[in-house]
């Protein structure tokens, strides 16, 4: 059933101006749909819910903003419509089930049902947006949730800086993890957890929303799957490995990953094959040491070796972790049972303890003075000569008070890791020669540039690449383990990735033009823009384009994307019309 009466903006379910227009939106209720598979804006669901636009559709159904006639609320309208197994009628409401899918079809309807009874009894949990009703209608299940009006997760990072600190990750997380163990003691696993499925109300809490049924988050099954690059968790790339609490691990793992150095993890089932992550705390120092190492256990690929539960990962966060490692120029006590002499200022003051055990007291300070000039003097003299040695044995001289080089071929990780002997260290980057040069393919350029540029002249390179993400180095001019020499600053050329070379082409419909051509350029998509005039479609918005959405376009071949953009109707041109065409014949002419 269709509203006769429109009162509301199907965009956005404020109220309408008097002429009709929202001055909210700026949604159309007249724009035609382009897409006849999914309701239509106005329609009428159990005589309760009015039907808006769509807000988000995948393999098991589609959402719409919705309202509430008797409570005069805005909703959410899901509609289970896996497209896989069914179609909509002619009537553009009921749905028809393709005969050899019915049983596929009422299986995952029972799922899809059931994971929405579960959350209907957890309305007490503020941090997630639980279903207000159900019913069935049009053969299939529908499932009303509240409006929340918030941004994503995602929209707020890129609004604030990219990211976030740990202290204020710990003001604002905590309940996401406290509402996700209760989800999990129910029954249910989320599987889509990401910065997407996650809003932050206009009061600053957050809130979870995103439940699915379990086919849709994996591959190889029935459905159209619906995976989050970067948070989906290895065991989800496969129909034949277990998933449980760990896969939300995972997810929830790469959230605070992406929080909290603004990168995105890379894609897991990539990780299966060559794993390029980077700790968080290589990407952002201010990570603590133990928040780092912990999201990298959450991190883990094998499901087997990661953090099993939320309750482990969230007391291994917040724990006061049982040691610190040692920071370089920083004094510290390690608790250990054995006693342990501190490697500290301190210890200078040992030798004079000594002293005055040892030596008679009727010795005077002038043979006190005497002893310890001699064996400062030994002492010197021992290093001198081992640090003579040393240098002798690389090849190369030094000067008396010059740093030297440990030339060792240390990998990256020691090259980048703090309180380690390295090559390249913060305290002595003035190396001479025997350096060596780490190999940092498959790192983050941003993670490691301050610290590559204080040895080269970095000349910046970007090309495609399949197997590395965006920022990520995929070449390097000077081989590993390379000696050199830093005070050349050697010229360094370096290649990072600008990611794959195929990207997915975004959905147009009821788009403006500056809209979608603004997710086209993040994307790196060339495109071309055609004018015509359109009375189905209002002015500014996306018509169609040449080639097929959610299909693959080669952005590195730099093909175009035709985009058609509405001009809005054809304005009818009025001639100027003489007393003698006014007496002739009335009847149009051909070019009317």
């Amino acid at each position: 059933m269709i509203e006769e009466k429109q009162e509301l903006c199907y965009g956005c379910m404020n109220k309408l101006d008097a002429d009709g227009h929202c001055r909210f939106c700026n949604y159309n209720n007249g724009s035609p749909m382009l897409i006849r598979t999914y309701l239509a804006p106005g329609t009428i669901l159990d005589d309760r819910y009015l039907v808006g636009k769509i807000l988000s559709f995948n393999g098991e159904g589609v959402s719409y903003i919705g309202y509430d006639r008797v409570t005069n609320e805005k909703t959410v309208i899901k509609e289970y419509f896996p497209d896989t197994l069914c179609t909509r009628a002619e009537d553009g409401e009921k749905i028809l089930v393709n005969p050899d899918c019915l049983a596929k079809y009422k299986t995952f309807m029972s799922e899809f049902g059931e994971v929405y009874k579960v959350l209907s009894r957890m309305r007490n949990l503020p941090h997630i947006v639980p279903a207000v009703d159900m019913f069935v209608q049009n053969n299939t299940t529908y499932a009303i949730t509240e409006y929340v009006e918030g941004v994503s997760l995602k929209k707020f990072l890129q609004e604030n800086t990219g990211m976030l600190t740990w202290e204020q990750v710990k003001k604002i997380f905590p309940p996401i993890f406290t509402t996700l163990s209760l989800i999990h003691n129910a029954g249910i696993i989320h599987r889509g957890i990401c910065p997407d499925n996650i809003i932050v109300t206009i009061k600053g809490e957050l809130k979870l929303i995103g439940f699915s049924i379990s086919s849709i988050r994996t591959f190889n099954t029935e459905l159209t799957p619906e995976l989050y690059s970067g948070y989906a968790a290895p065991e989800q790339y496969t129909s034949l490995d277990w998933q449980g609490t760990w896969t939300d691990v995972y997810a929830i793992s790469a959230v605070l990953y992406r929080m909290l150095t603004g990168t995105v993890p890379p894609e897991a089932h990539s990780r299966t094959i060559r794993d390029t992550i980077i700790d968080p705390i290589r990407l952002n120092p201010s990570v603590p040491l133990h928040v780092s190492r912990v999201i990298m256990r959450g991190l883990e690929v094998k499901g087997e070796n990661r953090i099993r539960t939320i309750t482990e990962l969230v007391t291994e966060l917040f724990e006061q972790p049982k040691f610190v490692e040692h920071q370089k120029g920083a004094t510290q006590t390690i608790p250990v049972t054995k006693p342990q002499v501190k490697r500290t200022s301190n210890a200078k003051k040992q030798p004079e303890d000594k002293f005055k055990k040892i030596l008679p007291s009727v010795l005077g300070v002038s043979m006190v003075i005497v002893i310890m000039c001699l064996a400062v003097f030994l002492i010197y003299q021992i290093f001198f000569a081992q640090g003579t040695d040393d240098r002798d044995d690389s090849g190369s001289q030094s000067s008396l008070g010059q740093s030297t080089a440990v030339t060792t071929t240390a990998p990256v990780t020691s090259y980048i890791n703090e309180g380690t002997t390295t090559a390249v260290t913060e305290e002595n980057s003035d190396l001479g020669h025997g350096a060596i040069m780490p190999n940092i393919v498959g790192y983050q350029y941003e993670g490691i540039r301050e610290t590559i540029e204080k040895d080269f002249t970095v000349e910046l390179v970007h090309d495609y690449s399949n197997e590395h993400t965006s920022g990520t180095v995929i070449d390097q001019s000077i081989p590993p383990d390379t000696e050199y020499d830093p005070e050349y600053k050697n010229r360094l050329v370096i290649t990072v990735s600008l990611g794959s070379e195929t990207v997915i082409i975004p959905d147009y419909q009821n788009r403006t033009q500056a809209d979608y051509i603004s997710e086209l350029e993040e994307l790196g998509i060339k495109y071309a823009i055609i004018k015509v005039n359109s009375d189905t479609v209002s002015a500014g918005y996306v018509v169609e384009t040449d080639k097929k959405t959610g299909t693959e376009i080669n952005v590195k071949n730099g093909e175009v994307l035709t985009v058609t953009v509405s001009a809005g109707p054809r304005q009818t041109e009025t001639q100027p019309v003489t007393s003698e065409q006014e007496s002739s014949s009335s009847e149009p002419t051909e070019e009317e």
